[in-house]
Parts: C-alpha cells; structure tokens; sequence
C-alpha cells in the first residue's frame, strides 16, 4: 500500500471535480488523505503555526482561531507522515520564537523553589496571539509541563533524523534549552503539580510527568531511544542531562501509575505514554489501553476522563454526560500501530501483528464514522452533536498520522513475508 509522501499544492487540488460527489468515507485512501491534509493546511498560518480551529467565537464560547503551544506542535506532526519536513520544522522553529520571546518567564521560574500557582510570572501561558505571539489570558492553568517534554522530545527527536531544527540561532537556543531544563528541575516536575494537557488542576499528572521524562531522555542519550534511528547522532554534548534527573522522573512515573491523578483512575492523556513517546513498559502500555477501553470509548469518541464537565450536556448528572473526542479513535488506532510495528521487529515474543493491527483499523473506521461528509474530524461530540471547532487542528493531524501509521505497519509486513 503506497504511503502519501511530499504532499504538493497541485495534487491537493488535483481531482477535485471527482470528489465532489461523493463523502468523503466514499474516497480511496490515498483521495481522503489528500482532503483530510488539505483542511489541515487551511489551519496553517503564513508563520508556520496552527490554529486550534477556525472558530472566532461568534456563536458563544471561547475563540479557537488562536495558537495553542501543544496544539501546533502536535498538528503540525502530520508533515512528518508525509514527508514535508520543512514546514515541522518551520511549525518548531516559530515555538522557539514564542520561548525566546518569554524567556525571562522560564529563567524567572528558574529562580523559585517551585512553582503551584497558574498564571504568575513565572509562566509560559498556552494560548498566544497567532500575529503578535502575545499572550491572551490569564483566567486558567497555564502551569502545563507537558508542553515542554513534547518540545524537547521532538526537537530531539528530529535532529537525531537529520533535521536540524535548532540551526537558526543555536546558541542562543542551545543556551534557551539549558534554561528550559535549570527551569523543569526548579520546578520539580517529577513531584509537583501542574494543569496537565486539559488545562485543569493542579494535580500530579502521569501524562505530564511521562512527557517531561521523554524529552530528558531523548536529550540524555542513554540508549533508550536508540532503536529509532539509523546513526546515533550525540546531542547528549549539546544538553547534558544528568541522570540523576531521569531517574528522579522514572521513580515518580512508576509510583503513580497506571493513574493519570489522584483523582483520575484513567484519562485519554495518557496514551501520550505510548504514542509519542513511549516511555513506559509494555505491561503498562497494555494496562493504560485496557482502562482507556473499557471506561472512556463512546460511539463518537473517547471521553477524556469520567465526569469531565467541559462541553459535559449534564453538568448536574456529569458521569455519562461527558463530551466525546474522536480524536481518542485516532490515538488508539496510532497506538496499536505502533504496537504492531513493535511486534513486527520484535517477533511474536511480543504479540502477533495482526491483532494490533485489526484493533487499529477498528479505531481508525470509527474515527472515519463520526468525520463530517467533506473529512473535517470536529473536536467533539455532545448529545450526538459536534461544537463549533471543526476541525481541530491536532485532531486532523492525528487522523492523517493514524492512516499513514496504519500504512507503514503494511509495508513492514509485506516486507517481513
């Protein structure tokens, strides 16, 4: 099965005529990915980040045509799946920008003990200006360490690929990354809360924790990414970690999980854990799935943890009521891909292919089920009913990383018979 690579403007307006009759669940794989990637592209702004969606807020609710952090780092993950390179690295090189503008925010909270509050000084704020790359409000947690684990594992984890986004300006980054790191250790990110990837806390937050982790790791080098890559390139020299701290981390990971919280059994957060990063053990990758499946899927989605209140269609009986995400079908279909290309190099020590792949295409059908007609995956589902943000730029990524992963997991196998 042809995998979509170095996708060009002429081939996302090539065809159209003949796709314009049918759904988009009518296309062959290679037409949605086109379309899903081209309402992704609509998102993209001329400095290379991405709105969260092109929602300005007119119907009530909060605007969403502004840039999260993680929100861009992870839409913009869909280029690497198809081999637009460039423009990942141009998505990176604007979140360096954003840093370097707020560096006296990360060199401020360097000088504190730790940090529990959310919108102090001492903050880089999630929500930035898509023109100016000011910030926009202070009204909820901004205290969100993920964002800085997901930076530092993919910036690692594109230069050990040959892409050296860092090049512009590497001192001066170089010197913003050993900010950021003084910055994750003051803080204690290992044993202090923060408002974890839905903005809501403070708690300890496993998928928090375990992507600050990643991202040490992937600078310290210690061979535990080294399967990934072709040649062992050493940016351990340009980021010494030392490894009291990703000891430090591991312990912390390990004593609270497999919960996300203390107040959260499980959370759609978590398979961060396994995909990008998978930084924990099979055993408990396979727990973390197995609480995921059998208390958060929905027919339209996955919930992001029980009782969650935000778009919740009863917020007096929230338990059952709670909003549904397709973007969880699209990261558990990533997830048992990558499960699968795991089995696949591993043998059947480690479990047999097609079952991971099986579960992977069921998720990735239901994901297909609840896109709108033209291929826009919404944020969610309330009542049945999706909201405004349509489509949610990390959301249709994951789509297009979900049915490229799927395809790579092909080819290996073909390759391996």
């Amino acid at each position: 099965m042809k995998i979509l690579d170095n996708i060009k403007s002429d081939e996302l307006l090539s065809s159209q005529s003949s796709r314009k009759d049918r759904s988009f669940r009518e296309l062959t794989i290679q037409e949605k990915l086109i379309v899903a990637y081209r309402h992704l592209e609509r998102l993209r702004q001329i400095n290379g980040g991405y709105i969260a969606s092109d929602y300005c807020g007119d119907k009530g609710g909060d605007r969403y045509n502004v840039f999260w952090l993680r929100d861009i780092m992870y839409a913009t993950y869909a280029n690497e799946y198809v081999g637009s390179y460039d423009k990942m690295i141009e998505s990176y090189r604007l979140i360096i920008r954003i840093f370097q503008k707020y560096r006296h925010k990360i060199t401020n909270g360097a000088r504190k003990r730790h940090y529990l509050g959310s919108c102090a000084n001492e903050v880089i704020h999630a929500r930035i200006h898509p023109v100016t790359l000011e910030e926009l409000t202070s009204e909820w947690g901004h205290h969100q360490l993920d964002i800085f684990g997901l930076f530092l594992y993919k910036t690692g984890d594109l230069i050990k690929k040959g892409h050296n986004v860092i090049s512009t300006d590497q001192v001066e980054t170089q010197i913003l990354l050993r900010d950021m790191v003084l910055y994750l250790t003051t803080v204690r990110w290992h044993s202090d809360p923060d408002f974890g990837v839905w903005e809501e806390g403070p708690e300890m937050h496993s998928s928090s924790i375990g992507s600050v982790l990643a991202g040490l790791t992937m600078w310290h080098d210690d061979g535990y990414y080294h399967y990934k890559y072709k040649s062992q390139i050493p940016i351990h020299q340009f980021l010494p970690i030392p490894q009291g701290f990703v000891e430090s981390g591991r312990a912390a990971l390990d004593s609270l999980l497999t919960r996300e919280s203390d107040s959260r059994p499980y959370d759609l957060a978590q398979l961060s854990l396994i995909w990008p990063y998978y930084i924990i053990s099979d055993s408990q990758a396979f727990q973390i799935i197995g609480n995921i499946e059998r208390n958060l899927v929905r027919k339209h989605g996955v919930i992001r943890y029980p009782g969650d209140l935000y778009y919740n269609s009863d917020r007096a009986k929230p338990i059952g009521n709670e909003a549904e995400w397709p973007l969880g079908f699209a990261w558990l279909s990533i997830v048992y891909s990558q499960l699968a290309v795991k089995a696949i190099r591993t043998g059947e020590i480690f479990g047999p292919p097609i079952d991971f792949i099986q579960k992977s295409e069921i998720y990735l059908q239901k994901l297909e089920s609840v896109m709108t007609e033209d291929g826009m995956v919404p944020e969610l589902y309330t009542g049945g009913k999706s909201n405004y943000n349509v489509p949610l730029a990390w959301a249709q990524s994951f789509y297009i990383v979900a049915r490229q992963n799927l395809n790579r997991v092909y080819e290996k196998l073909a390759a391996r018979n």
